[in-house]
Order: structure tokens, then sequence, then C-alpha cells
């Protein structure tokens, strides 16, 4: 009997102990249904596991820890609640220091507090500050975004992004552009002697070079023996010369301006300029075929003065016992391209049957005063080509040439598509 009872007696205590944890069972499940304790319920091999967190912003907290910007939450009189390890890395001070403080004493203005907080109510949640740093040593600064966390918590959560690089870049940035405004200032004023020096050469040269080209030309030979003769022969052609060479000068720096920019019709410019070479053209008996010509944008003055260097170039160095024969049209390829350039060109090409020239010279012939030849051969200064490789470039093309020796040359000249 006594043994019934010890039993019954172990029994009522075990059913007392299930009940307690049933109920602690049924209290969790409730505060999961009711969203006051965080769970996670996993499926293993069909059977449904309960696993309860035991902290649930515990990968929130850690995110912030990592993050690369200060954090921090503060009450609404600054003082400052939580700040992650970034924060305290910027001011130079432990975070369990930091913590108790208030915000505003990390200021370098700590008046600034008051005003970003009252801004705060207006919807205006970011500012730029400058922060203290170990003990007020060095200051840095930074980008505030404040975030007002009621009802849910009373305080303000803060995140700060150190500007100091940004500062950095824009200070270097400011001080390049100020380097590059001097430079063009610089520029600028070189430019303005260069104007002035073309008109010294335009003027004050010029009038001295007409007048002993004209009196050396009013001197008779008849007095003088052969020796003087040649010797005066020699005197005009030099002056004759210097009078060219101060002539492509001129011509050559004027092109340093950006002349007004119009539709032209390139068959139209060579028209013109084979009709300023009619005598020269008849007497090489040259013949100049033209082909297919673009319309470009492009200044008139100096679309003819390219034309012109070229054509007379063809004609300058043509065969001596061969008739010249100067091709000019438009490369029916659309899609040609300028090296290391991604804008889209139209290539005209021109092409003559002359004397051609060696590979290693064609670097050399759009650079000022080179000469391929000597004075006795072909006459010359050694800037015409010098003139069309600056007004291509004026224009924001290219020139470029291709000749074989004793074969011919072409110059291919690329426009930008308008």
């Amino acid at each position: 009997m006594e043994d019934n009872k010890r039993n019954i007696a172990a029994l009522l205590a075990e059913i007392e102990s299930l009940k307690e944890e049933l109920y602690e069972s049924n209290s969790i499940v409730e505060a999961i249904k009711q969203g006051d304790v965080d769970a996670l319920v996993v499926s293993s091999n069909g059977v449904p596991e309960l696993y309860s967190l035991e902290t649930a912003d515990y990968t929130y907290r850690l995110l912030i820890e990592k993050f690369g910007q200060g954090a921090l939450s503060i009450s609404r009189n600054g003082l400052i609640l939580y700040c992650n390890e970034y924060f305290s890395k910027l001011v130079g001070i432990p975070s369990e220091k930091v913590i108790g403080n208030y915000l505003g004493e990390y200021f370098a203005n700590p008046e600034q507090f008051v005003p970003i907080i009252e801004a705060l109510r207006y919807g205006i949640t970011t500012h730029e500050i400058v922060f203290k740093s170990e003990n007020e040593k060095k200051t840095f600064p930074a980008y505030i975004a404040l975030t007002d966390l009621e009802p849910a918590v009373e305080a303000i959560g803060i995140v700060i992004t150190d500007l100091t690089e940004k500062k950095k870049h824009e200070e270097a940035l400011f001080r390049h552009q100020k380097e590059l405004e001097e430079k063009i200032h610089e520029l600028n004023k070189t430019n303005r002697n260069l104007e002035e020096f073309i008109h010294v050469i335009s003027h004050d040269l010029k009038e001295p070079l007409r007048k002993i080209v004209m009196n050396t030309s009013r001197i008779d030979g008849s007095y003088f023996n052969d020796s003087d003769t040649k010797a005066i022969n020699v005197m005009k052609l030099s002056a004759l010369r210097l009078n060219s060479l101060v002539d492509d000068l001129v011509q050559y720096s004027s092109h340093t301006a950006q002349e007004e920019r119009t539709e032209i019709d390139l068959r139209t410019i060579i028209t013109e300029v084979i009709e300023d070479f009619e005598v020269i053209i008849s007497d090489k008996k040259a013949l100049i075929k033209t082909g297919k010509l673009p319309i470009i944008k492009a200044s008139r003055v100096q679309m003819r003065q390219l034309f012109s260097n070229l054509i007379s170039n063809a004609i300058k160095y043509s065969k001596t016992n061969t008739a010249p024969i100067i091709e000019i049209y438009q490369e029916e390829n659309l899609d040609a391209e300028i090296p290391n350039q991604n804008a889209k060109f139209v290539k005209v090409q021109i092409k003559d049957n002359g004397i051609g020239m060696e590979e290693n010279h064609l670097l050399k012939i759009f650079i000022i005063f080179q000469r391929l030849h000597a004075r006795n051969e072909y006459s010359g200064n050694g800037i015409g080509l010098a003139i069309c490789k600056k007004i291509m470039e004026n224009h924001s093309g290219n020139i470029t040439v291709e000749s074989t020796l004793n074969e011919g040359t072409t110059f291919n000249l690329y426009f930008p598509i308008l």
C-alpha cells in the first residue's frame, strides 16, 4: 500500500513538472507569436525545430562595429549612449571613454550642436562638421547624418563620414585649377607678345625688305664685271628669299587663331586653288583630277591655304620628264579613325606621281623649317607642310603621309564628321 502511495506521489510530481515545462513552452511560443522573442524555425528531416535567438540585434551590432564609418546613438541633449570602434579611432579616444560624454564636446565648435538638433525637426538631417581628435591636437572635417529613432527608441542615430581624403583631393584639384589658370594667363600673355612680334615682322621688316628688293632691281648691271653682277644677283635672290620667309612666318603664326567656321564645299575650294595656279599648272602640263569631296565645317581662308600648299607641293616635287598627275578625292571608307580617338572622321586623299620620299623622311616633313632637298634643287622655306599640320589641328583633324621613293606621295586628311 505504501509503495502505491509513493508511486502516485511520484507521478503527481512528474505531472506537475511536465505542466510547468508545458506552460513555459507555451509562454515562449506565445511570446514568439507576439514578437517579444526572436526565433528561427528550421525544418530538419521533416521535423520543425525551434531556435530562440539570445540577442536579435547581434548581427546588426556586429555590422555597425565593422562599419567603415562612425556610428553613434545619442540622447536628445547630446549624451553619447553608444559609439562604434571606427568613431573612437577618428577622435583618438577609446570607445568606453567616449560613451557618457556629450557629442558637442567633440565638435571644433560646440555651439553647432543645438542648431543641428533643432534642424532635425524640419527634416534637415545632414551637415558638415569639423571634429576635434586626440585631445584637441588635431581636427578633421566630417559629413554627419542624423536619424530620429523615436518613438521606437528615445535616441538619435548618427553616421559620421570622414571627409579628410575628400578635402585633400578637392584642395589638390583647386590648386591644380589655379596653376592651370596661371598657365593659361601666361599663355595668353605669350600669345599677345607673339601677336606683337608678328606685327613687327609684317610691318617693320617688310618695308625695308621691299625697298632692298625694289632698289636692287633698278641696278644697271652693265657697269659691273661678271663677279659684281653675280654678287648683285645673289643679293637680289637673298632679299627675295628673306621676303618670302617673312611672308611664310607671318602666315604660319596667323593660324594660331581660331577663325569663324562655316559649312564649306571642298570641291569649290579646290576649284578656286586650281584657278590661282593656272599658269604653273599650264607650264608643268599638270593634270588635276577631283572625285567625290565632302562638305565640312571649317575656316574658308585656312582651307584655301591648306590645299594651296598641298597642290603646289605636288607640282613642285614632280619628276623632270613626267607630267604631274594629282588626284584629290574622298575615301569611301566612312569608318576612318585617327588612332587613339573615338570620333569618326571623313578621309580626303591627295595623291601624286612625283619623286616621292624615303620612309625615314616621313616624320620630318611636318616640322617647321625641315627641308629634304637643297635650295638649288627645289625652292621653299620648309614651312608649307608645317602650316598644313597646324591647320588640321585647328580643325580637330589630322594629316598623315604615305610615300614611295620615285613613285609618288599620298597625303591623308582626316576631317571630323559633321
